[in-house]
């Protein structure tokens, strides 16, 4: 087995028998793995107080060969995060985002720009509007991992789309009123909301997520990106149902 180290972030952990853990990671150098913690639930263990959600940690493991989960042998803290764990909000967009990243990559396949997004997502989401930040996460992700929709020009005829265009999940971009008008679906979207998911592409995150943002636009790129991500992913993420549940809770900074 080869020893690897690696800087990752905690996206996922669920017990293994009684005394151990299976931790999903998001590592810089290797991508999304997964880790077994032997023996960290025993009480005696001071690696299973570091092992919480949304913490940077600095890891060395055990490479397998024939098995996609590898044995953890050392981890300290270079962040706890515990910004992320101590107020609702922050917790409940950290968890959607970790969630988000945990669907989307595929083991082992490296990805430095996904841990550097989540990394300044975390840095800003206690100071910056929570769903704004969590909406730029969402679309620089879209292009990390390939799903980007084409947003400058109509996916059916290759027209530049100057004025109001409709979005098509099942097309991955948007259509011109002439392509729409034979396709018969599609959301609305403005060529405001347009150039708001552009600078939104083209910004680092904190000042992407400092862009003033319309009640149209914001309504525009909730239901774009919602549509989309049904449409995306198998099923839905545990997290959004949790915050939607609780979603009067969440009044607090999110526009």
């Amino acid at each position: 087995m080869a020893i690897q180290k690696a800087e990752a972030f905690v996206l996922q952990r669920r017990p293994l028998r009684e005394t151990s853990l299976i931790v999903t990671l998001l590592t810089r150098e290797f991508g999304k793995i997964k880790v077994v913690a032997k023996g960290v639930r025993t009480g005696k263990s001071p690696t299973a107080s570091i092992l919480e959600p949304f913490t940077c940690l600095s890891i060395v493991y055990y490479e397998k060969t024939r098995s996609d989960i590898h044995l953890l042998s050392q981890a300290s803290v270079i962040r706890t995060n515990s910004h992320l764990r101590n107020d609702l909000n922050c917790f409940g967009y950290a968890s959607y985002m970790s969630e988000f990243v945990e669907q989307v990559c595929q083991i082992q396949d490296p990805h430095p720009d996904i841990f550097d997004l989540m990394n300044g997502a975390f840095d800003v989401l206690s100071r910056l509007p929570f769903l704004k930040v969590v909406r730029v996460f969402e679309v620089k992700l879209f292009g990390m991992v390939g799903w980007l929709p084409a947003l400058t020009s109509c996916i059916g005829c290759g027209e530049k789309v100057h004025e109001q265009a409709y979005f098509s999940s099942k097309h991955g971009g948007i259509l011109c009123a002439r392509c729409h008008h034979g396709e018969g679906r599609g959301i609305v979207i403005s060529k405001d909301t347009i150039q708001t998911l552009l600078y939104f592409l083209k910004l680092p995150i904190e000042q992407a997520s400092m862009i003033a943002v319309g009640k149209q636009i914001e309504a525009e790129l909730t239901a774009i990106i919602e549509k989309f991500l049904r449409y995306r992913l198998e099923y839905p993420l545990n997290s959004s149902h949790f915050m939607s549940e609780i979603g009067h809770l969440f009044n607090k900074k999110t526009s």
